[in-house]
């Protein structure tokens, strides 16, 4: 509203600004605003009115740096007659401007008045206290404070807080400088401010923040350390009310004495790193993953380390009996319940049973369904005894929400057999020693210290019920009671993830993830911001390294396409495959999607693939590198692959950074033109209008095309630039490959130096041969693949309502999909059968008993694979007079060619009146 009061300002409509200014100020008391308001009001000669907009913005703000207020002041002050005006700046200065000698007079409600020959000043009194007046906000974070402030009139100035004590002893202040911040009202220019619990040690809670005039900031005063001491002791109660050793409490739960201090401190707990451990199994079914598991345990675990196993009353003959082996061979110690109680209460029963066991040993609460593997257990105890405040370790898993490996916060395959011994000695080495501070440990596999369990409790096995969320209201209140909790990265322990609650495992998790929410009020959102930051990704991008290097091959092809499937994907995958059969490692560099793991990801990422066949979920998902800046760290990755030959298939969504790989790593550059995005940023020589633009000789015809159209390269660069940054490119290129004699002319056209290699992405010749057409009636056309404004959705629709209209002997089939498939099936004339995978698509068109093939698209296409698909069912086809798919049946004459831009009842004569292909006669 501001930016158009001021456009109509400029071009001379001031009654338009005006109205939307009176608007404006009645919303948001604005300098900028006032003033405009004053100059339009001025502009229509309305003198007193301009005054009163220009007094409020006089009286109430800080002048701006500029010169411009003096005219439009002095031009004011002259119409009314006045003695002058005034103001101040942003250093306090008095500035003013009169007839007559000036006085000044501080006014009982600390307003400045100036005064000339008797007569207040434009501008006067000076409201000092509106002025200097904040606003903003401040609370508590992470024990520290966290807020934002600045000044409506003095917007331009760096907000000064003091922050103190209750019992003043201690003082200092803080410039709030920081502007990336959501604006917390229209117009608004905050400034953001964080302080940490560091900064605050030592004053006096409750803590005061004061702004420059010396009021309260809203929010304070406020007390750091008074949620988490009220935290604190609710989780002391909730530990004397479910004890790991000893009676719960009879009473009710009600606030023990707090800790001291800003949070709870669990002491310098000792450390013991040769301490004895227990390992606890809650079991209830699945007798082959339990037995197989503890198999494992016994396998992996230092001699002396008690393993018990709670039998929750298992409906499993075989895995009862396997447990009861077990225990007579003193392998296990076996306690079993008679009747089933859940997860929570099994586990409780474990670690009673395991700080009941002489020694003050650690214990681990894992799994039935898990596989350790070797060196985990060493690997947790070393972490969590390196350091006094640890109360909790988890390693990696497959399977482990925050912690799973390789795609975080998702199930993934598990590894077994040597790939499980692979994988941990892979994350050993990547991570070893390794601790990452996490708001919450995984139940699959959890180390607690005793300490930790002595201070804290067990699970609430009365509020989770059979599980769910148990070990997370555990780890909070253990957080609040100053113990840390961490991932191993360096330990490994895969998590077949059976499904212990069938049917019931979603319901009873979104149950329980509600009640955890109710208890710990935010523990949601710190899931969320953990997910955000990641502080695992380069862990997990070392992981991944390793594995790659295990991968590697003599000698490696680098294919770089886009992300966007359709043909493209297709020869690349072809490409990956006959490099693969060569013996030689096809690795592909595709863009980041914008969205990966539910975050967004930033510009210029690229993912590196081991071969094209895991697009949509990767074996390396953490291979990602931000271009430029990490390009070293890719060539790194890249240079012991031994690639002799880069593949340039596609660019959209690449930073142009990634071809300097073809000299860094000494590899011969190629290119495959799948279309026009050399020298078209439209990529397919389609413009506003949705037709073939002709590709006009001069570029400004092109740039308007792209402002009206827009680009489809992800990329801000000007049609001269891009052409001209090719051209570089193909200069540096041993070879410029394209599919087609009439892709080879148009680039040709716009390059006239560079001379491209035609390389036809199929054999039309070995095509089987076409069914001859039929004679009956209702004709049915078939329509094969994606159908988008490129490829003739329009024609597409337009025909199929001219034979609803006229109610022709006609109707089309879509094998495949459009952009739009509502307004093609309202036609009456249309059957869309959806997205299909090339092997079946021949079939998919045999099915539909079409008679011929019509392909509807209007850009000059390089290939075009669903011709050939069309042909391969049998199908003769009708395509326009333009690009490959023209070219193409010039020479096998398995169809017919259609004038471009023939409208669609000529379209739909033409499809009913054909009788033979040249190739059927």
């Amino acid at each position: 509203m501001l930016s158009l009061a001021v456009l109509r300002l400029r071009q001379g409509r001031p009654s338009d600004a005006e109205r939307l200014l009176e608007s404006l100020t009645a919303r948001v008391d604005l300098r900028e605003a006032w003033l405009a308001l004053a100059a339009a009001r001025l502009e229509q000669g309305d003198a007193q009115a301009a005054a009163s907009a220009l007094r409020v913005a006089l009286s109430g703000h800080v002048l701006p740096q500029s010169n411009d207020i003096d005219a439009l002041a002095s031009h004011i002050v002259t119409a009314i007659g006045a003695r002058g005006w005034c103001g101040v700046y942003l250093d306090g200065t008095l500035h003013f401007a009169a007839h007559g000698r000036v006085k000044r007079v501080r006014r009982k409600d600390g307003s400045l008045g100036v005064e000339a020959e008797g007569h207040d000043l434009l501008g006067s009194p000076i409201l000092l206290r509106r002025i200097a007046r904040s606003e903003g906000v401040v609370t508590v974070r992470d024990g520290g404070l966290d807020g934002w402030i600045w000044h409506p009139a003095d917007p331009d100035t760096d907000p000064v807080l003091t922050i103190s004590g209750a019992d003043r002893k201690g003082r200092f202040t803080l410039c709030a400088d920081d502007t990336e911040m959501d604006a917390p009202g229209a117009l608004a220019r905050p400034r953001r401010f964080r302080v940490t619990a560091e900064q605050l040690a030592g004053l006096a809670a409750p803590i005061e923040v004061r702004d420059r005039t010396g009021a309260h900031l809203p929010g304070s005063p406020l007390d750091p350390w008074g949620e988490s001491r009220g935290a604190a002791a609710i989780a002391l109660a909730v530990a004397r009310r479910y004890p790991v050793r000893g009676r719960a409490e009879p009473t009710p739960l009600a606030l023990a004495a707090a800790p001291v201090g800003p949070r709870g401190s669990p002491g310098h707990a000792r450390q013991t790193p040769d301490r004895a451990l227990a390992v606890v199994v809650p079991a209830h079914s699945g007798a082959a993953l339990t037995l197989a598991c503890l198999d494992q345990v016994a396998a992996t675990v230092p001699e002396g380390t008690a393993v018990i196993v709670v039998d929750d009353a298992t409906p499993e003959p075989a895995l009862a009996a396997g447990l009861d082996i077990l225990a007579r061979s003193g392998r296990i110690r076996l306690l079993r319940h008679k009747a089933n109680r859940g997860f929570p209460a099994a586990a409780n029963a474990g670690l009673r049973a395991a700080a009941a066991l002489p020694g003050r040993r650690d214990v681990v609460l894992l799994n039935s369904d898990t596989r350790p593997a070797p060196g985990w257990l060493a690997a947790l105890r070393t972490v969590v005894q390196a350091s006094s405040d640890i109360g909790t370790a988890t390693p990696l898993s497959n399977d482990a929400t925050i912690l799973s490996y390789p795609h975080p916060g998702k199930a993934n395959p598990a590894p077994e057999g040597a790939a499980l011994g692979s994988m941990a000695r892979n994350a050993a080495r990547a991570a070893v020693g390794a601790a990452v501070d996490i708001p919450t440990a995984v139940g699959f596999c959890m180390y607690i210290r005793r300490e930790c369990l002595e201070a804290v409790g067990v699970f609430r096995d009365d509020v989770f019920a059979q599980g769910y969320g148990e070990e997370n209201d555990f780890c909070i209140r253990a957080h609040q009671l100053g113990w840390r909790h961490v991932a191993v990265p360096g330990a490994y322990v895969a998590h077949m993830s059976g499904a212990s609650f069938g049917a019931t495992t979603g319901p009873l998790l979104a149950r329980n993830l509600a009640v955890l929410e109710r208890l710990h009020p935010g523990y949601g959102s710190a899931i969320t911001a953990f997910h955000t930051l990641d502080p695992l990704a380069p862990f997990r991008r070392r992981l991944d390294t390793l594995r790659w290097r295990e991968a590697r091959k003599q000698r490696a092809l680098l294919l770089i396409t886009h992300d966007r499937g359709g043909g493209v994907e297709r020869v690349v995958c072809a490409a990956a495959a006959e490099a693969t059969q060569a013996g030689t490692r096809p690795i592909v560099l595709r863009p980041a999607a914008s969205l990966v793991e539910g975050q967004r990801m930033p510009a210029g990422l690229v993912t590196v693939h081991d071969g094209a066949d895991d697009r949509d979920d990767p074996q390396f998902p953490n291979l990602r590198y931000a271009i430029p800046d990490e390009l070293p760290g890719l060539v790194a990755l890249l240079k012991a692959d031994g690639v002799s030959a880069i593949e340039v298939h596609h660019m959209a969504g690449h930073p142009h950074a990634v071809l300097d790989l073809a000299k860094l790593l000494r590899a011969e550059l190629r290119f495959h033109l799948h279309d026009y995005a050399c020298f078209c940023p439209r990529i397919s020589l389609v413009g506003a209008g949705r037709h073939y633009c002709g590709e006009p000789v001069n570029p400004a015809e092109c740039e308007a095309c792209v402002a009206d159209a827009g680009s489809a390269l992800e990329e801000t660069i000007s049609v001269v630039a891009l052409r001209a940054r090719s051209a570089d490119d193909f200069g540096r290129a041993a070879r410029i490959v394209v599919p087609s004699k009439d892709a080879a002319n148009r680039l040709r056209r716009h390059f006239p130096t560079v001379t491209a290699q035609v390389q036809p992405l199929t054999d039309d010749a070995a095509l089987p041969k076409p069914l001859p057409l039929r004679q009956d009636l209702p004709r049915r056309v078939a329509v094969v693949g994606a159908i988008g404004p490129e490829k003739g959705y329009d024609i597409l629709l337009a025909c199929a309502r001219d034979a609803a209209w006229r109610n022709l002997p006609l109707d089309f089939v879509v094998v495949g999909h459009t952009y739009d498939d509502r307004r093609l099936l309202d036609t009456g004339r249309a059957f869309i059968t959806g997205q299909y995978d090339d092997d079946e698509a021949p079939g998919l068109i045999r099915a539909q008993g079409a008679h011929l093939a019509f392909l509807p698209s209007i850009w000059p296409e390089t290939w075009c694979f669903a011709l050939g698909i069309a042909w391969q069912a049998g199908l003769s086809a009708a395509v326009f007079d333009i690009g490959a798919q023209a070219e193409r049946m010039r020479a096998t004459g398995r169809g017919w060619i259609l004038p471009l831009g023939l409208p669609p009842v000529a379209i739909n004569n033409a499809l009913l009146s054909v009788r033979a292909a040249r190739s059927d006669v």
